[in-house]
Formats: C-alpha cells, structure tokens, sequence
C-alpha cells in the first residue's frame, strides 16, 4: 500500500506541475489577446476618420501602443479596411535622456534634443539614405501639436541589428533617440508595404 501510495504521489505530482505551466502559457496568451484589434477598435476608427478628413490611405496604417511593455510587440500594422491587425512586431521607444529606461515609456515630447517618442497622429514620408541597418529609412511628419517636429527632430522609422527577432518580455529592448526603430527584417517588410502605398498613417499612443 505504502508503494502504490508513493506512485500515486509521484503521477499527481508530474500532473500539478504540468497544469501549472499551461495556466502560465494562458496567461501568456490572454496578455497577448490584449494587443488584438478587439482592444483597439476606437483607435482604428480614429485613425479611418483622419484619413477620410486628410485624403491619406485608406487601406493600411501603422500603430505603436506605448502602453505597452517593450519587450512584447506594440508595433502593429492595421488593414483599414477590414479592422484587423495585419501585422505586429518589436518597436523602440526614446530614452528620454535616462527618464524612459524602463520597458513603459512615461516621458514623451515634441521638443528637439529630448531623445523622446512623440505621441499622435503622423504621416510617412518618404524614403532616404540611413547610415543605420541596410541604409535606408522613412522620413516621418507629425500631424499634430504632439508631434509637428518629427521631421525637424530626425524622428524616422528606421532598422537596427540590435533589435530582436522575437519578443523579450519581461527584458526590455533597447531605446532610441525618439526613433521607432524596428528589426532589419521588419522593416524590409514595411519597406514592401511602403513602396505600394502612399500617405500611410502612423498613429501613437499610449
């Protein structure tokens, strides 16, 4: 009895274990659910009616929700025309010269030299030589208050080496100087979106 009773334990031990893991991996995946576009139907209907109002593209968009960590994808790449989520990746948030180190930005602005992400509403702009990643970037022009010197602040959409492939969370990844920088390999893909469409919004917010 005693032996059957040691067994007994041992299998019910192994089971415990391996339901703790899957509760682990749901809750993994519900933080993940979070990001859906369930989660983000205002700001996807915010962003149709600014394109409607301006004439910019009406079948995709980018967003960055810095209310989220670092470490988990925030960069999303939005199909306007179906309200879904095409698309989401790794993005940089500014250090905000040492104030913004953690994985949740807290500082943002629209003033040069701050090293900080800007908020709001902007537009892609045109593409150009970067001495970062494969030498390439996308000029961005803030359509708001929150971010109308983008451009003036040398705050483009760019890649970098450094950046991860696949999410890091709870580690945050690096900071930039305002740059929402992403992987070499994201941008090539944002790069074939970009090339076959013009005028696409980026909208940030946390």
């Amino acid at each position: 009895m005693n032996k059957n009773f040691t067994i007994l334990i041992i299998i019910l031990s192994f089971f415990s274990c391996k339901k703790e893991k899957q509760n682990l991996f749901v809750s993994n995946e519900t933080i993940t659910i979070e990001t859906e576009v369930l989660d983000y139907s205002d700001e996807i209907s915010h962003i149709k009616a600014f394109a409607k109002k301006g004439n910019y593209n009406k079948d995709i968009a980018f967003m960055i929700d810095y209310s989220i960590h670092s470490g988990k994808n925030r960069f999303f790449v939005v199909d306007l025309k179906k309200d879904s989520i095409l698309k989401k990746e790794l993005v940089c948030h500014g250090d905000g010269k040492g104030k913004n180190t953690t994985g949740i930005p807290t500082v943002f602005s629209n003033k040069s030299e701050t090293h900080c992400s800007s908020l709001g509403m902007a537009v892609m702009g045109e593409r150009a030589y970067s001495s970062w990643g494969k030498n390439y970037k996308y000029w961005i022009d803030g359509l708001e208050k929150t971010n109308s010197n983008m451009r003036k602040r040398i705050v483009v959409l760019h890649g970098w080496k450094g950046m991860p492939e696949k999410e890091t969370y709870p580690n945050p990844i690096a900071t930039s100087w305002g740059c929402p920088t992403v992987s070499v390999s994201v941008l090539d893909e944002l790069d074939e979106l970009l090339k076959e469409n013009e005028k696409v919004l980026l909208y940030s917010f946390r």
